[in-house]
Order: C-alpha cells, then structure tokens, then sequence
C-alpha cells in the first residue's frame, strides 16, 4: 500500500472525481447498482465496494484494496 498518498477515508466528492463525475452522478450510478452509503466520509470498506462496482479508476490500485 503506498502510504504517501493513501490516507484511509475519502469523501465522495474526491471518489467522484476519480470517477470525473461529479458526487450527485456518483450516488445515483451507485444506487443504480443497489450501492446505497452511510453518512459521513467514505471508509476503506465502502470504497472497496464503489470500486468493485464501478471499476477501479486511474490512480487507484486495486493492491491496495486486498486486505480489506
């Protein structure tokens, strides 16, 4: 896991802009996808569930999900 630049929680309007959408168009792909998160900043669980929904964008490592 490359700790320089992986800090744990995110919020969704930074996984949105992996994604290069914005948070509303991100919550309804997810929803589309019976994806539905709690409140608050997005933990290494639920991102890992966004990504394997989605797919992995650039610059995210799938590596660095493994363990979780």
């Amino acid at each position: 896991m490359n700790n320089s630049t992986f800090s744990g929680y995110k919020t969704r309007e930074q996984i949105a802009m992996e994604f290069g959408v914005t948070a509303k168009t991100l919550k309804c792909k997810l929803e589309a996808k019976g994806i539905f998160l709690p409140n608050g900043r997005v933990s290494l669980y639920w991102q890992k569930r966004i990504y394997g929904a989605l797919g992995y964008p650039s610059g995210v490592s799938k590596k660095d999900y493994a363990e979780i």
